[in-house]
Parts: structure tokens; sequence; C-alpha cells
């Protein structure tokens, strides 16, 4: 075990001194083809990688303060969520270093997580105890929808809105997911999913999936089927899960970079794995057969290969802190 361990150690270390050819973003200049986009959390700025050209350009983007959250729209853009600046910015997945749009919110609202659908996209603001509704278009808030306190992950499905609370800055708060009408404000249904339930993820599965901790090694995963408003499934994984990409029809994959470290695998069934990683990874992109994993920690964007979860090849970020992850493929 200590020997698999040394050699484990020393294939990072290789991996991570890896380098290729690092560009700064030039209008008009930008790569074709598929890439991953990723903000660094503490740098306020955005890299991209383009994997056909394996060219790596850091610093393309400039996104608020302390972002947060990164979603791919329509119309080839894509959107980060800044926290302490309380904006968001719209991007042209082919032009790097311009901003499209900026949407601000209310300053000191704390947005925490943002969902869309069509031109409308609804933010939760954690300070505010209020969602933001607002027009990507316009790139204007349209109406504000009151909420339980901590407001913190949202999502939306069957025309309804779902909203994720978290345990701050309210300690009292008991967590769970406030289901809600989006028109008229009106809560729907309360369903208990545990203490500070501070992401949810719509997956391709049509489930919602909701992520809760409180990094005391209580993690879980709560599956909610919106057309029933009913629980499905609970993975009770431990640690502190994130956000969790869907690999294939029978799996899901969540990051534990705040927790064990690790990845866990999961089922809407229930069933669960972990998956020992050199680095604590702490969002994850899928692109063909390669998870790119951020890491906080080592400021570095790992490549796994999607079986096996080997690590194949690293990148250096642009910034501190690299969290959110999303993969864009133009052609699709």
């Amino acid at each position: 075990m200590r020997t698999t361990m040394f050699f484990t150690m020393i294939l990072f270390s290789l991996l991570a001194a890896s380098c290729r050819d690092v560009a700064g973003p030039v209008e008009g200049n930008t790569p074709q083809g598929p890439f991953v986009v990723w903000f660094n959390g503490l740098s306020g700025n955005a890299d991209a990688y383009f994997i056909a050209s394996d060219s790596l350009i850091t610093n393309a983007w400039s996104t608020g303060e302390a972002p947060n959250q990164i979603v791919e729209l329509d119309n080839g853009q894509f959107a980060v969520l800044s926290s302490l600046s309380a904006d968001l910015r719209v991007f042209s997945c082919n032009t790097t270093g311009v901003t499209e749009k900026t949407i601000q919110f209310p300053s000191g609202s704390n947005p925490y997580s943002f969902c869309v659908t069509g031109d409308i996209g609804y933010s939760a603001l954690s300070l505010a105890d209020s969602v933001a509704v607002f027009s990507i278009q316009s790139a204007e808030v349209t109406a504000m929808i009151h909420t339980r306190s901590n407001p913190s992950g949202v999502s939306y499905s069957c025309g309804m809105l779902f909203v994720g609370h978290a345990n701050y800055p309210d300690a009292s708060s008991p967590g769970g997911v406030s289901v809600i009408n989006p028109v008229s404000g009106e809560l729907i249904k309360w369903i208990d999913t545990g203490v500070n339930t501070h992401w949810l993820k719509l997956q391709s599965s049509g489930m919602i999936h909701c992520y809760s901790t409180t990094y005391a090694d209580d993690g879980r995963v709560t599956v909610i089927n919106p057309e029933t408003l009913e629980i499905t499934a609970v993975v009770p994984c431990g640690g502190a899960p994130g956000e969790a990409i869907s690999l294939n029809s029978s799996y899901c994959l969540s990051p534990d970079g705040w927790g064990s470290g690790g990845l866990v695998r999961y089922t809407e069934t229930g069933e669960f794995t972990k998956i020992d990683l050199p680095f604590a990874a702490t969002n994850l992109a899928l692109l063909e057969n390669t998870v790119y994993a951020t890491s906080f920690g080592t400021a570095k964007v790992y490549m796994l290969d999607a079986e096996t979860f080997s690590i194949v090849d690293s990148l250096q970020a642009g910034g501190e802190g690299p969290q959110g992850i999303i993969a864009v493929d133009p052609g699709d």
C-alpha cells in the first residue's frame, strides 16, 4: 500500500509540473472548438482551455468579486455569478476578454447561486432572504420573491422554483427545500432535506439533487422528483458533497473537496462509493472521456480518465482558488 502511494505521488508531482503554451486574452483571436472554462475564486477572473489546439488562455475574462457559480446559457454564452460584488456577468463563448452584459443585484445581498430557464433567471440572495428574478436580455432584475432565511441553492423545473436553505447567517434554519410558485411567490411545499442544503442541481435525469452538509462528515445527497415533489432517495455519503456531474445514465460524480477531498460516485437509488484522489477536487466538468477537476488549494485543474479516474494531465490556473467549471462544445 505504501509503495503504491509512493508511485502515485511521483506521478502526481510529474503531472503537476506539466506545461503548455499559455496566452492572455486577445479579442478576435479565440481558438475554436470544445473548451472548458473555470473561475478563480480568489482572483476574480476566468481561464479557458481549448482542447483541439491544446491552448490555455489565462485571465480570459474578468468576473466580479468572489465568483461563486458558473452556468452555460443558450446562444453560445455563459454567465458567472459573484457574491461580494453582487452581480452576474454574461460572456460570449466565442470572444475572450469581453463582458457582454452585467446584471446588478442589491448591494450586500450576497447572491449564492442561480439558474436560468429561457430568458428568465433566478438568483438566491442569501443575505436578503429573497430570490431575485432577472432577464438575461434586458440585464435587469424584474422581481423579488421573499423566502425563508438563508436561501442558497436554486433550481427550476416543472414550472416551479426549488430553493435550498443554508445554515448561515441564521444558524437556527432547519435547512431543507422550499418549492415556490415563481409567479405568485406562494410556497407550494416544504421538503426536509437536512441542515445546510446549500446546492441544488437539476440533473439530466430530470431529478433535482440536493447537497447538504454541516462539514462534520455528515454530507448527503437527497434526490427529489420535481413532478411529484417527493423524495425518491437519500445518499448518506458523508463528507461535503458538491454539485455532481452525470457521467452516464447509471451514476453521478460529486466532488468532496471541502470534505474528505476525493470523489463520491452515487446513483439515484442511494448507492455510493468513494474515490480517493491525491488532491482535493472542488468542482467537476465532463468533456468526451475526460473529467476536469478544479483544485482550490493547488491552483490547478486536473484531467482525469472518466473510467479509471487516474490523473492524465494538469493545467496551471491563471489565478488563485479555481472553483466552478463547465465544459462547452460549440458544435452541440
